[in-house]
Formats: C-alpha cells, sequence, structure tokens
C-alpha cells in the first residue's frame, strides 16, 4: 500500500517562497492498493491538490474514480469544479461522504457549482457522479477486492460474515474471502462538522494505513479512537498548531497540536506518524518546529519508558507530511 499526498495544508492553498518544502495545495491524498481494481483511483478529499492529482489520474488511463470525503468544509472540496476529471462524462467518478444536516456529499458539490459562485451548473456534469451517503459511518464498513469492486456492507452484517467464515458478497452475486479485501472502517473526528477519519486495511498484506485529520486535542482518547488506530503501520494526522498558539487562540477550531499527535499514536501503537494539514501561516521553518516539538516528546517519552521496551515512535518515525510525496505504508 502506498500513499501519495497531493494536498497537506490546512484552510486554504498557500504560494509564496518560505513555503516551498511542504507546499501549499490543502487536503488531497491518493491510495494505492492491490486491492483497487485495475484502472481505478481511490482519493481521500478534494482540496486544491485534487487539480494535480487529476492530471496524473487521467497521465495514467483511470477508469473510474472513488473520492472519499472526510468532510464538507470549502479546503477539502474546492479542487473538485476545477478538476478535468469533473468535465469527463466517460469516467465514473464515485463520492462517498458524511451528512450533516441533511447535507450529503451530493448536496455540497451542487451548492458549489451554481451561478453565481460557479459558472458551471452541476446539472452539467453530473451523469458520470454516483454518490453515497454515510449516513452514520461507525456502523459501517466499505470493502474493496481487485475483482468485486467496492461493496458497503453495515458493521453487524460484516461481522456476522466473519463470525461464520463466510465471503463477502459484492455485485453480480460475486462473493470472495475477506483475506482478499481492503477493508476501510471509519470513526468520527472531534471537528465543528461532521467528519470521517479513515482507516484501510489491506488483508492480504496486512498493511494498515489511517488518516486522521480536522480532530481537536482531547484531554481523554475514546478508547474506540484507541482502536480504530491501534497499530497502524502509517498514520497521518492533524497538527496544524504549536501548543503555545493552540493554547493561547485556536482552542476549540477542532485541529491538533503535535504533543497530542504524538500521545495518541504511542497510546495507539503506531508505528508512522506523518503531520498534516499545515496552517497557512506556517512557513518551512515553522513546519519544521512543529515536527521538531513531536520529535522530542517521542524522545522522552522512550526515555521515561526506560527498560519497558513499550511499542513507542522513533522520533526519526515522525515527519511533517509535504506535497507531491509518496509514502510507502
Amino acid at each position: 500500500m502506498r500513499v501519495t499526498t497531493y494536498g497537506t495544508r490546512g484552510s486554504i492553498p498557500i504560494a509564496n517562497a518560505k513555503s516551498v518544502r511542504y507546499g501549499g495545495n490543502t487536503t488531497c491524498l491518493r491510495v494505492e492498493s492491490c486491492c483497487l481494481p485495475d484502472g481505478q483511483w481511490l482519493i481521500i478529499d478534494a482540496g486544491s491538490g485534487y487539480v494535480p492529482a487529476s492530471t496524473d489520474a487521467l497521465k495514467s488511463g483511470v477508469k473510474q474514480v472513488n473520492l472519499f470525503f472526510t468532510h464538507h468544509h470549502h479546503d477539502h472540496n474546492q479542487g473538485l469544479p476545477l478538476s478535468p476529471l469533473t468535465f469527463i462524462k466517460a469516467i465514473p467518478v464515485h463520492v462517498y461522504g458524511p451528512v450533516d444536516n441533511g447535507w450529503g456529499p451530493k448536496e455540497v458539490i451542487e451548492s458549489v457549482m451554481q451561478k453565481p459562485v460557479f459558472p458551471v451548473p452541476f446539472k452539467i456534469v453530473a451523469s458520470h457522479f454516483h454518490f453515497h451517503r454515510l449516513e452514520y459511518p461507525t456502523t459501517l464498513v466499505i470493502l474493496i477486492h481487485p475483482r468485486g469492486g467496492f461493496k458497503t456492507l453495515g458493521v453487524d452484517v460484516f461481522e456476522r460474515l466473519l463470525a461464520k467464515g463466510e465471503p463477502i458478497p459484492f455485485r453480480q452475486k460475486m462473493s470472495f474471502p475477506v483475506a482478499e479485501c481492503l477493508v476501510v472502517w471509519m470513526h468520527r473526528t472531534d471537528h465543528p462538522e461532521a467528519t470521517i477519519s479513515y482507516r484501510f486495511e489491506e488483508r492480504p498484506t496486512g498493511k494498515v494505513f489511517c488518516l486522521l485529520t480536522d480532530h481537536e486535542n482531547q484531554d481523554g482518547v475514546p478508547q474506540s479512537l484507541l482502536a480504530h488506530l491501534a497499530n497502524a503501520d502509517f498514520l497521518i494526522q492533524d497538527a496544524q498548531y504549536d501548543p503555545d498558539t493552540y493554547a493561547k487562540r485556536t482552542a476549540g477550531f477542532g485541529h491538533a497540536t503535535p504533543t497530542y499527535a504524538v500521545r495518541l499514536a504511542n497510546q495507539a501503537g503506531v508505528k508512522k506518524l506523518g503531520f498534516t494539514h499545515h496552517d497557512p501561516g506556517a512557513d518551512d521553518e515553522a513546519v519544521d518546529r512543529i515536527v521538531e516539538i513531536g520529535r522530542t516528546l517521542a524522545k522522552e517519552a522512550r526515555e521515561d519508558d526506560g527498560k519497558k521496551k513499550s511499542n513507542l515512535l522513533q522520533p526519526a518515525d515522525i515527519f511533517a507530511c509535504a506535497d507531491y510525496q509518496v509514502y510507502e505504508v
């Protein structure tokens, strides 16, 4: 499994001479897996990074796009109206996203693509879009198979099938073992609007990737969140604010600090931690300081752990994600 980060900035896109190394695109990631059908791309969020991701997808000969939204804030969907994939009707686009106040991904995109705020009404391009409303994400699991495609099941149905050792039913009376699937679990984050954290379990290889963006610091960590992140090989997590800024000004904004991110990752047994959703006012050196705060805490945690040999993060396994980077899970 591989993850390509096309956008790692939070709130708004930026471009300036002091923010080159980490980039300025807002959130967009591609997840590659042996479980995806040939020619299909799986993309998380459509921030401004979705535009260059779309260009790469077209160059690869993409046959279908599967777009998972974490939530519907503008910095996570602003690239979709300007993406060439939106206007190429020969390529199906399947959109998954949460429901908030009755608005799912379809209603959000319709509102973004309407006059006078956008020149092309969504109805002009809507025929190749297919929407999947994730109204109660924690009760659902998405399964992906290279021949079966995508299947959404209730967690209860999925667990009963597992308990009986039965295969997963996909389309056209096709069933496949879960051991051949990419299993996608969902968990709510602590953010002002309904937001999803995704956990990707690549069952053939045992690799696990989690994305936890737009998530506020928490004094106590829910056991359900620890289970959601447990033993992830790679976690990309929001660490937008340094602790001082968070304490003085940005608590309650729905974003986290590197100290919280490292504490949470250590509690969950995460093996590699990448920071994301960089503040638009943070230049490269400011992001470097965020990383240093996280690495210092990791070093102190290992020293305090002494000879217990707990599975704690190495400082070198903590870094800031950057635009256009490819990470092996």
